[in-house]
């Protein structure tokens, strides 16, 4: 295993499942995010849909197809040229952390859209889905969101103080107590 967290086999099997879908990222890019829209409103206010003045809907927002392929060509980059080079794995991953280092995008967040996009994989894939891929799909985005911040707690969880005797590390630190380079 490398810097990606995935065994060859993950690796091949995400690979696969990206090559179905990768033809048509403008419309599956679109359906994620309108789903993820869908199930969790608050994810609305995380993007900008003003390029598109005249669209009379989200699902006709040309901003929103924009976003979309940018999202679904960051994730593929990861699969497609990062699987095969874990040095380029993880500058791809820098990029995608420094462009929402200014944003209020937490670890959770990450992996609220990783079970919202493996939801729609399944349903697009169908038959096609290997029984290998949630497992394989769900261990990429535990590795994307490790590069995100922790959700800041809210005043209520922090009146509960820090458990030093706490043996899990967060998403944001490693096993030997050192954060993850941004």
């Amino acid at each position: 295993m490398d810097q990606t967290g995935l065994t060859s086999s993950e690796k091949i099997t995400l690979f696969s499942a990206w090559g179905l879908i990768r033809k048509d990222l403008d419309v599956h890019g679109r359906n994620v995010l309108l789903l993820l829209f869908h199930k969790h409103p608050r994810y609305i206010a995380y993007f900008d849909f003003t390029d598109d003045p005249n669209a009379q809907s989200l699902v006709d927002n040309k901003s929103l197809y924009d976003q979309a392929i940018h999202v679904f060509k960051a994730v593929g980059a990861l699969i497609e040229y990062g699987f095969k080079d874990p040095v380029l794995f993880d500058a791809t991953l820098r990029k995608i952390t420094r462009r929402h280092k200014d944003r209020p995008v937490y670890s959770e967040d990450i992996l609220t859209i990783g079970e919202v996009l493996l939801n729609y994989l399944e349903q697009a894939l169908g038959r096609q889905m290997s029984d290998s891929l949630p497992d394989a799909f769900w261990k990429l985005f535990q590795t994307i969101a490790g590069r995100f911040p922790a959700t800041p707690k809210t005043p209520a969880e922090d009146e509960g103080g820090d458990d030093a005797n706490d043996p899990q590390p967060t998403t944001s630190q490693r096993q030997d107590g050192a954060l993850d380079a941004p």
